[in-house]
């Protein structure tokens, strides 16, 4: 999976997406890496598509996360991308996902449940 942590180097906040699954949730955009992608292919693609986000290329990888099943066996790997300033698209294919602007402190709350998106944004330049 791939992950983007979108940031709005003007005013310091991140990009966070309403969550399809649990109302009044909000979640970094996400998705899968199709077997024909790299991880940084995958995550122009899901950017666009989950956030209406353009990105060129992306260059800076805020770390390759593991994640593993109760007895210990890796079940699926997270390459987690920052990204600065991009072009926000008025219409995209995910566009029942509200974006919303969070504070870095507001978007680590926001994922208080979900390990690796906290790990990734306590990671990030914003945390420095």
């Amino acid at each position: 999976a791939v992950g983007g942590i979108v940031i709005d180097t003007t005013n310091n906040k991140v990009l966070m997406l309403s969550s399809r699954k649990t109302e009044g949730a909000y979640r970094l955009p996400r998705g899968n890496c199709d077997k024909e992608e790299t991880p940084e292919q995958a995550v122009i693609r899901v950017l666009h598509d989950e956030a209406g986000v353009q990105v060129e290329s992306v260059c800076q990888r805020v770390g390759t996360y593991t994640e593993a099943n109760k007895k210990g066996k890796i079940v699926g790997h997270h390459w987690i991308y920052e990204i600065t300033n991009p072009t926000l698209l008025d219409s995209w294919p995910a566009l029942d996902r509200k974006r919303v602007w969070f504070t870095i402190e507001e978007a680590v709350a926001a994922s208080a449940d979900r390990n690796i998106a906290r790990l990734a944004l306590n990671n990030c330049s914003l945390s420095a």
